[in-house]
């Protein structure tokens, strides 16, 4: 695809455009070779797009969406592609979107708020990577490769202000300490005020919508010859912020409460009734304040930390040897008052944690007319969510409680071919075997648990054609899997309680990409995917709580192109990304909450980016001067497509404009984000009674930054 990236101004009179060297397909090799439908942003890209997180990016990168749902915690990072990915944090469900930092894969993306100041590239893959990239990205990967230690000698310092009170600081840093040693270190802080106010706690320990994050990553490397390096990394974050911003859509019947509505505390008009709630002034006059009295629910934390050592020997010139070795922990506090009022009717205060080990263990080289890579990977993660004490329809002092412990390993090989100078051909396998060990507690009852495995072969075959010099066509079929997984929020019982199948994918995907001319970087793919067994979620209120349904639901089949283009005439440079999808599902089960024809959640049929931007010298410095539109067409919040959770479509607006005098070390930029103040729902939940209506924070701003950098590449 079309890189997101910052346009060539010297070193090759053939190209207006870098060409970017990516391993998404784990051997290096030029973006136009990769048969991926791929989007590639470099530090410069993100920084003019005013992307300060993945939340971001999902504006960007067609048919891409990010929520960030989880126990009212605005440190989640959800992404959806193509239709693939669920909203849900709790320790039993996977991800269907792999995120990826140096090879290290993240399996919780609650308690990861991943800071983006540190990075070579970031690559958004499209579609099931199950061979080279495991089971969990059956949708796509996000892969985020750092810049490495000894690289490049400098030293830089970014400092940000804007409204909404925001403030940020930045500091990179990367030099060599000897002829073998070199060192990188980051961090950073950043804060920003909140956009609404809980009306019922006094002194509230912070705003609704609130952010304020600490991160640091340092990293060491000793190449002691030309064939051996050795890293150690170790990095960290706080996040300390106000609950997301949300509002609760209650259902009322028609004419008011009956005697039996006021009864039947699970009936469809619980909360109005059953509740004693006025549908009216139970919410605040502004959406982004809340009535709520849960002053233990007002703020939510998150933390991550990590170590990793990568381990790269040299066998010889063609042949290479990689160990990856991992530890990671996350964790979180939040919650949600879902009744969205004074009263305790409904509230789920909620921590988690999770940890993680990782191994691989990878071959890669080449001979004569062949390449390949090879390894063995295996991980383990143990975590658990915890809620205490919870009031569920008005009886108080509940608890639940889930864990899982997960382990998985898997053997994988790819083989390319250069059959002609012009055409590759490359075939890969990946066996994978997946066991599970999971528990619920409801607190009214014993303590319930189940096991369950999963073994898969996926696979993938490639072929890429050059049709001329920098621009390349590609064929893909590709197998993908996720394993099979238990249900959240159990609260049917244990006989509820067993994991469901497997989820496979056939994905086919053909697309060209390069440089038809001079002044056009472009890539254009079109693809078919059948998700076999795909497992909806849908929550309904039980007579002991929520029942959240993990079902097999069906088929669900996605149809869809993608565009994405980067003009470039002289000065001004153009860059576009359109996604058109088609994606239902199809040969429902029986029983099922799921009807042939509903949309996949979270999957706008349309998604659209358009940047300009011009470059022109002035008073002995240089503008830049960027624009930035993004629209995603409405959707469905839920995969029943209830249309109480139908979300409408939204658009934002961007601007960024920087000074850099000339043969200076500094610049500044004064910037604009969602410039029209847009507000829109960015999630949406009916279980039943009421809505939950998840809120993007994500009003308008403006500010200036600052950046100073000495030395670097």
């Amino acid at each position: 695809m079309a890189q997101q990236t910052a346009d060539a101004d010297s070193g090759d009179d053939a190209s207006n455009f870098n060409v970017i060297i990516v391993t998404s397909k784990g051997t290096a090799q030029d973006a136009y070779e990769a048969p991926v439908a791929v989007t590639i942003f470099d530090p410069e890209a993100l920084d003019s797009r005013n992307a300060d997180s993945i939340v971001d990016i999902g504006k960007y990168v067609p048919n891409l969406t990010v929520t960030n749902f989880g126990a009212g915690n605005p440190s989640s990072q959800f992404p959806s592609i193509r239709g693939i990915g669920f909203q849900d944090h709790l320790i039993v469900i996977d991800p269907t979107v792999g995120v990826y930092v140096d090879g290290v894969y993240l399996g919780r993306q609650i308690g990861q708020n991943l800071s983006l100041d540190n990075i070579e590239r970031l690559e958004v893959l499209r579609g099931p990577q199950g061979t080279l990239f495991g089971r969990n990205s059956v949708g796509g990967a996000v892969n985020i490769v750092t810049r490495q230690p000894g690289d490049e000698e400098t030293a830089s310092v970014k400092l940000q202000a804007g409204t909404r009170g925001r403030l940020a600081a930045d500091f990179y840093g990367n030099t060599r300490l000897s002829d073998t040693v070199a060192a990188s270190i980051s961090f950073g802080i950043d804060r920003r005020n909140g956009l609404g106010d809980f009306l019922n706690v006094p002194n509230p320990e912070a705003r609704v919508g609130e952010l304020q994050d600490i991160h640091g990553r340092v990293a060491l490397k000793w190449t002691p010859s030309d064939r051996l390096s050795v890293q150690l990394t170790a990095d960290g974050n706080r996040g300390t912020n106000g609950q997301n911003p949300f509002t609760t859509t209650i259902k009322v019947p028609p004419g008011g409460c009956t005697a039996a509505d006021i009864a039947d505390l699970f009936g469809p008009y619980a909360v109005a009734c059953a509740g004693g709630l006025d549908p009216v002034t139970s919410q605040s006059e502004n959406p982004f304040d809340t009535n709520s009295g849960q002053a233990d629910l007002a703020r939510t934390t998150n933390t991550a930390y990590g170590f990793s050592g990568i381990v790269d020997y040299a066998l010889s010139d063609e042949l290479s040897l990689k160990f990856i070795g991992s530890y990671r922990h996350s964790g979180y506090e939040g919650g949600l008052d879902d009744d969205g009022a004074e009263l305790d009717f409904l509230s789920f205060p909620e921590i988690g944690e999770a940890n993680q080990y990782s191994f691989e263990l990878q071959l890669s080289g080449q001979s004569g007319i062949f390449d390949y890579v090879g390894g063995l990977y295996y991980f383990n993660e143990d975590g658990f969510n915890f809620q205490q004490p919870t009031t569920f329809n008005g009886f108080g002092d509940g608890l639940f409680e889930q864990t899982q412990e997960t382990e998985s390993y898997a053997a994988y090989a790819n083989l390319g071919v250069r059959v002609t100078d012009a055409l590759r051909i490359a075939g890969g396998l990946r066996f994978t075997h997946d066991s599970k060990d999971a528990t619920a507690d409801l607190g009214f009852a014993p303590e319930f648990g189940d096991s369950a495995s999963f073994s898969e072969v996926t696979w993938e075959a490639s072929a890429t054609y050059a049709l001329a010099d920098r621009l390349d066509i590609y064929g893909t079929v590709a197998r993908g899997y996720q394993s099979g997984q238990f249900p959240a929020r159990p609260f049917g019982g244990a006989d509820t309680f067993f994991a469901t199948d497997p989820v496979t994918a056939i994905n086919y995907e053909a697309g060209i990409k390069g440089e038809p001319t001079d002044w056009l970087q472009m890539g254009l793919s079109v693809f078919h995917t059948t998700y076999n067994s795909f497992p909806a979620q849908v929550s309904t209120i039980g007579p002991n709580g929520f029942i959240t349904v993990t079902d097999d639901a069906g088929d669900l089949r996605s149809i869809g192109v993608e565009w994405e283009g980067n003009v470039r005439l002289g000065a001004f440079s153009l860059n576009t990304a359109v996604g058109y999808i088609d994606s239902t599902f199809r040969n429902v089960e029986p029983g099922s909450s799921l009807a042939n024809g509903n949309r996949a959640a979270l999957t706008p049929r349309w998604t659209v980016a358009v940047g300009p931007q011009v470059e022109f010298d002035v008073g002995g410095g240089r503008i830049t001067a960027r624009a930035d539109y993004s629209y995603r067409g409405s959707l469905e919040g839920q995969p029943n497509n209830s249309p109480t959770a139908f979300i409408d479509s939204r658009e934002l607006l961007g601007f960024n404009v920087t000074y850099e005098p000339d043969g200076a070390d500094w610049s500044i930029t004064a910037y604009g984000k969602n410039i029209t103040d847009e507000r829109y729902t960015q999630a949406a939940l009916d279980v039943g009674p009421y809505v939950l209506n998840i809120l993007a924070n994500d009003a308008s701003e403006f500010g200036l930054k600052f950046a100073w950098s000495l030395g670097g590449n």
